[in-house]
């Protein structure tokens, strides 16, 4: 059965805490027959787990995101999903720094907790044969743990230091929905761009930041990996999910929340030194190679569903 996102009957229901119950309740029947069902967040696996006890229904197995983070979370949420996910036979987070608060706020044994690393499509987004554009930055992204203040403040900082060096031009090409007023003299604001062309756009960067407001559901994550898998050095937010995918000075540079004076003396840094803006991107995309691509994330949930 199909449900339009749109439908009265469906945006209703979703006011109690955000979930899709009607979507949810509307798949019952194509999952009756399943071995377990697999949620990727609370929005679907809430509802899904409150039907795990309900007769013929198989496991269910759901992902958790926003519920450890106080900030955008819905009124109630978090008491339904107390009830609902006690009823779940896994749980798994993108960040390990969400477990000890879920574990606590959801009274569910550590046990019934896994991390699960993201990935990225390694073969879509791949390195470029062509140099960078020197002093090119990227930074992608519209969720509401992005801190666009800081970026620009941080980045026309940094171009006011090499603009007074006269060794290199600072450029911000931002792609974002969101309103955010980007200097003339420092770059522009793109609202949109096709998934080529973002990737594109990755290939070109001398480096990609994401600024972001502290959070334990790893937010940017997405982009991070994105740019990494380019073979572009990263400059990102230190929060404590971000630290399972970034190696601090090994593929790529973490600064402090709010810091525009470490932002910018990261960005200064990489720009008038190449070599190292390269080796970071080598070892990033190695990394990605490794561990953090879309096959080494299915063998981590087909791992995590053979145990069950």
């Amino acid at each position: 059965m199909r449900v339009s996102r749109d439908a009265f009957f469906v945006r209703g229901p979703r006011i109690f805490g955000g979930y899709e119950w009607v979507e949810t309740a509307a798949s019952r029947r194509t999952v009756g027959g399943s071995d377990v069902v697999l949620c990727w967040d609370e929005r679907v696996g809430v509802p899904a787990a409150l039907m795990a006890g309900t007769r013929n229904h198989p496991p269910v197995v759901t992902g958790v995101i926003w519920l450890a983070d106080v900030a955008g979370r819905r009124p109630g949420s978090l008491k339904i999903a107390r009830c609902a996910l006690r009823r779940s036979s896994r749980i798994f987070t993108l960040s390990t720094a969400q477990i000890p608060p879920l574990r606590t706020q959801l009274g569910i044994p550590e046990g019934r907790f896994s991390h699960v690393l993201f990935g990225v499509d390694s073969t879509f987004f791949r390195t470029s044969v062509n140099p960078p554009k020197k002093g090119l930055v990227v930074s992608v992204g519209n969720d509401r743990h992005r801190d666009f203040e800081t970026l620009i403040r941080g980045l026309s900082q940094g171009w006011s230091r090499l603009a007074e060096l006269r060794l290199a031009e600072l450029r911000l090409e931002l792609v974002t929905a969101r309103n955010v007023a980007v200097p003339p003299w420092l770059g522009r604001r793109r609202n949109r761009l096709t998934l080529p062309e973002v990737s594109d756009l990755y290939r070109a960067a001398s480096m990609v930041v994401v600024c972001l407001r502290p959070n334990l559901h790893v937010s940017g994550v997405t982009v991070v990996l994105e740019a990494m898998a380019s073979g572009r050095p990263v400059v990102v937010t230190d929060t404590p999910g971000i630290r399972d995918y970034v190696d601090h000075g090994r593929t790529g540079i973490l600064v402090p929340p709010y810091d525009t004076d470490a932002l910018a003396e990261a960005v200064v840094h990489l720009v008038l030194d190449p070599d190292r803006a390269a080796a970071l991107g080598a070892a990033a995309r190695l990394d990605v190679e490794h561990r953090l691509n879309t096959e080494a994330q299915a063998r981590r949930f087909a791992t995590l569903l053979r145990e069950l």
